[in-house]
């Protein structure tokens, strides 16, 4: 196993899952991925002083479990979960089909239901390098680009990646946001931008750093850089352009502009491709054209040096971006804010906005604070 992969599950074990002493891990994975499952599992032993449990997957099913890094039966159940997904080849998405859940999931755009509970454990998805991710990223890729991307995102080829980590800035950022009480806001850019909206009633900004009753802290995709919040689903209203390549039924599409009215899309413009495959997602439900969400990244961050990662979970952390269809629940903080939010099986996040772009926000009593500008958030 090369250094790079030392390193990563370095970051897994201390960043992510933040695995303390008397842990205990499951690592859910395929055959594909049992070295660096059993690599992880050594590593996990040297921090919390037991064994892990790795769960081998095929076709959606537990086949085996093993007690790894281990001299004796571990007594305790799992205090911490990590996946480990294989990156499947995608098949062409046929017109005018109507996708079951699992399907979609597949294509990476399942949305979360807005009723999920509170985590009770630290977990995390880890994406593994492979020559199937290398080449949905570039015909001729293999795993050394998906290793390079982990690289840059992750700061492995640094002596100091372990400290590489901007949460309490992050952390930081979407506090100051939720004190300013903002209600509404507006997305302008001279790349093809102009939307106004309002947020959802009973939201607030959060991120995917996640908080558990008990206080401890853990970020489920492995890095995290972007602010979001939950949009009112007939508020949107103007037009968007896309201003990165994003991900669409296993293809990459390379731009995109629609009109918004009442806070679905009413109009668009792409290439013939992707007016094929844009037609199909807005087919899926009524609710897919909704603009649900807005999620903020700066521009300094590493996700946003990075045009493509083919992983939805990493892409809308490049820059400002819009979410279709269904938000994430983690921003729906009161009940009317889940009851009212947008429901939809699919979603999609596209990327609206780089250091041109400028967000303008007003409080409820008409106080206007410019949140981003220059690729930047602002302190007022």
């Amino acid at each position: 196993m090369n250094i790079l992969m030392e390193r990563y599950a370095d970051i897994i074990l201390r960043r992510a899952l933040a695995l303390e002493e008397g842990d205990v891990l499951s690592i859910n994975t395929e055959e594909e991925n049992s070295e660096f499952a059993h690599l992880i599992a050594s590593k996990a032993r040297a921090i919390t002083g037991n064994g892990s449990y790795i769960q081998n997957i095929e076709n959606g099913k537990v086949t085996e479990t093993e007690e790894a890094a281990t001299d004796f039966p571990i007594e305790k159940r799992p205090t911490a979960l990590l996946y480990l997904p294989v990156y499947k080849p995608y098949r062409e998405a046929e017109d005018g089909k109507i996708f079951t859940a699992p399907e979609i999931q597949m294509f990476r755009h399942l949305s979360e239901p807005l009723d999920n509970s509170e985590p009770m454990l630290p977990f995390a998805s880890a994406p593994v390098p492979s020559d199937e991710w290398g080449k949905v990223l570039d015909d001729e890729g293999n795993a050394s680009l998906s290793a390079s991307l982990l690289s840059d995102l992750l700061g492995l080829g640094e002596d100091d990646y372990l400290e590489n980590d901007e949460s309490s800035l992050l952390l930081y950022e979407k506090d100051k946001l939720n004190d300013l009480a903002l209600v509404s806001g507006h997305l302008q850019d001279e790349e093809g931008t102009d939307l106004e909206f309002s947020f959802l009633p009973g939201s607030e900004f959060a991120t995917t750093i996640t908080k558990l009753k008990s206080g401890r802290t853990f970020i489920p995709t492995i890095y995290s850089s972007d602010i979001f919040r939950a949009l009112d689903k007939t508020s949107a209203t103007g037009y968007f352009t896309t201003t990165r390549p994003f991900m669409l039924f296993g293809h990459i599409i390379r731009s995109f502009s629609a009109r918004i009215e009442n806070g679905k899309i009413t109009e668009f413009s792409a290439d013939e491709k992707a007016s094929r495959l844009i037609r199909l997602y807005l087919e899926q439900d009524s609710n897919a054209g909704v603009v649900s969400e807005l999620s903020i990244a700066e521009e300094s961050t590493a996700a946003a040096n990075i045009e493509y990662f083919a992983l939805p979970e990493w892409d809308r952390m490049r820059g400002v971006n819009l979410t279709l269809g269904g938000p994430r629940p983690e921003s729906l903080r009161e009940p009317e804010a889940r009851l009212n939010a947008n429901d939809s099986l699919i979603t999609l996040s596209l990327p609206v906005g780089t250091d041109t772009l400028i967000f303008t926000a007003e409080d409820g009593e008409g106080n206007e604070y410019t949140i981003m500008e220059d690729g930047f958030i602002r302190e007022e």
